[in-house]
């Protein structure tokens, strides 16, 4: 026999099973960063316009500093490693970025910036990165300018990078795309139809320099707080004069980063998205959870009866209606 009040499992069953469906579309939480795991360990940085970035569109320079991707093979990734603690200021934070070829001689030779937005004020706060145009090949964590920063034509870079780290397995990474980093790649392995394989250039840095950097500049930050990303290659460290991700070479570098539609959707430095709507399996979830509450009141109203039914004798609605008619 049902319990008066309660739903059977039948009802939650669908919920229970949405719920686990939401679970797995979430970024699972990583507790390291491992620059050569499938794109499918990775969260895609996602723009508004759906438009990762036009190929062959960059400034100056040969196709190793063109941002390639489409609408099926983003053009940039994010990964967060928590380190396996409580702390939400400890960790790496990490970035795969899709490039249309590796041009001789061998190796990433140019330079690529990601440039934070980390209070939501439409200006770049820091820049991370590589910085393989000079003698010294380093990963590192960059100023902005003295400039506004808020536009291609407002934005410069302070070369001298604040931190800098000596690239190595750990924190950098440049491989052709295959099915192996990349398993629903396919064919597609020359998005920009230049006749060359696409490469992945990814790099990381610990994210407790990025949280002690912003401190510096009045923005407490961890890994729960939101930003949006600018992302751009560049042919030396002072200037984004390459590619610009999200958009084609011919653009009006007086619009803002929002205008231009370069600034990308935003979300937690964990990759925890702040769209909703582009998450299929939450509207799932919605869907059925209101299906499920229906059935349970439903279910709850059944067990109570028709409810209470008062009867009034004849011979007293009679006498009702003589004295109203008196």
């Amino acid at each position: 026999m049902k319990r008066p009040g309660f739903a059977s499992s039948r009802t939650f069953l669908p919920l229970l099973l949405a719920v686990g469906i939401l679970a797995s579309a979430l970024p699972a939480a990583a507790s390291v960063v491992d620059l050569a795991a499938p794109t499918t360990d990775w969260t895609a940085i996602l723009y508004s316009s759906n438009n990762p970035d036009p190929s062959n569109d960059q400034q100056t320079g040969s196709s190793e500093g063109d941002i390639v991707g489409n609408a099926l093979h983003p053009s940039a990734y994010t990964m967060f490693g928590n380190a396996g603690t409580p702390s939400l200021t400890d960790g790496t934070l990490g970035f795969r970025i899709r490039i249309g070829a590796d041009v001789n001689p061998g190796g990433f030779k140019t330079a690529l910036f990601v440039g934070i937005d980390a209070n939501s004020d439409g200006a770049i706060d820091l820049f991370l990165g590589i910085n393989n145009s000079g003698a010294a090949d380093a990963v590192g964590i960059w100023n902005p300018g003295t400039g506004l920063n808020v536009s291609p034509s407002t934005t410069s870079i302070v070369s001298t990078p604040l931190v800098s780290y000596t690239e190595g397995a750990s924190n950098y990474y440049w491989s052709q795309v295959t099915t192996i980093n990349d398993p629903s790649v396919g064919t597609a392995t020359d998005i920009d139809g230049g006749g060359q394989v696409d490469y992945f250039l990814g790099f990381s840095v610990p994210f407790t320099d990025v949280v002690s950097q912003l401190a510096l500049l009045g923005i407490a930050f961890d890994e729960n707080s939101v930003l949006t990303y600018v992302i751009a290659t560049a042919t030396q460290a002072n200037s984004l004069n390459q590619d610009l991700n999200g958009v084609d070479q011919n653009y009006d570098g007086a619009l803002t980063w929002s205008l231009l539609g370069v600034l990308s959707d935003p979300m937690t430095a964990s990759g925890i998205s702040m769209v909703p709507e582009v998450n299929p399996a939450l509207w799932i979830v919605l869907l059925l959870a209101a299906v499920a509450g229906q059935r349970w009141f439903s279910n709850r109203r059944a067990s109570k009866g028709p409810g209470i039914v008062l009867t009034i004798p004849a011979s007293e609605n009679l006498s009702k209606e003589r004295a109203f008619r008196a």
